[in-house]
């Protein structure tokens, strides 16, 4: 049986969805911290050409609101690097920027007006830190800094679509996949 072929805004918000879902499973699962995770699943996801070592590297700062110092949260940091990965400038006096600012710009007020506050001291400021609260807090910011990204990409970058692993995409990883990939990570370095 063949399925119906989906129109283009129902097979973009599908592939939202599932960036959004990739992105919080490697975050709860503690494979990767919260701008680790945004930039990866967007990378791989959408073919932005960084290996998956690079994505961390560029992102491991970043969480815990740069650096450990609870300020700017690292999903938003996370999403706006992703951003600049796929809208930014392509060298230097290449462009003027204003596609990937108005675009960060966007992230940064829809995150602000969805959860109040961007800085990551007063998202958390009544959670235990580390705690089963803390990490679904923070993978709800996560999937959504995750989810505004990509629609801001889709929006400036539809053909980014077609050119989507979905099969990377559809991958979620159970905590007990995830313990065995950390272990086998760990073993290999």
């Amino acid at each position: 049986m063949l399925l119906p072929t989906l129109d283009p805004d129902q097979k973009t918000k599908e592939l939202i969805a599932k960036i959004r879902l990739r992105t919080q499973n490697l975050f709860l699962t503690k494979q990767l911290m919260c701008a680790e995770s945004l930039l990866t699943v967007l990378n791989l996801g959408l073919n932005g050409g960084l290996s998956p070592e690079i994505a961390i590297r560029l992102t491991s700062g970043l969480p815990e609101g740069l650096g450990g110092s609870k300020c700017t949260c690292g999903s938003l940091t996370g999403g706006v690097i992703s951003l600049g990965l796929f809208l930014g400038r392509e060298g230097p006096g290449l462009g003027n920027g204003r596609l990937v600012m108005s675009s960060a710009k966007a992230l940064h007020n829809a995150f602000s007006e969805r959860f109040g506050a961007t800085c990551c001291r007063v998202l958390t400021k009544e959670l235990k830190w580390g705690s089963k609260d803390h990490f679904q807090q923070c993978s709800l910011r996560t999937g959504f800094s995750a989810e505004m990204s990509a629609r801001l990409i889709l929006q400036e970058k539809p053909d980014l679509l077609h050119q989507a692993d979905i099969a990377y995409l559809n991958t979620q990883d159970s905590a007990f996949a995830a313990g065995l990939k950390k272990i086998a990570n760990t073993i290999r370095n």
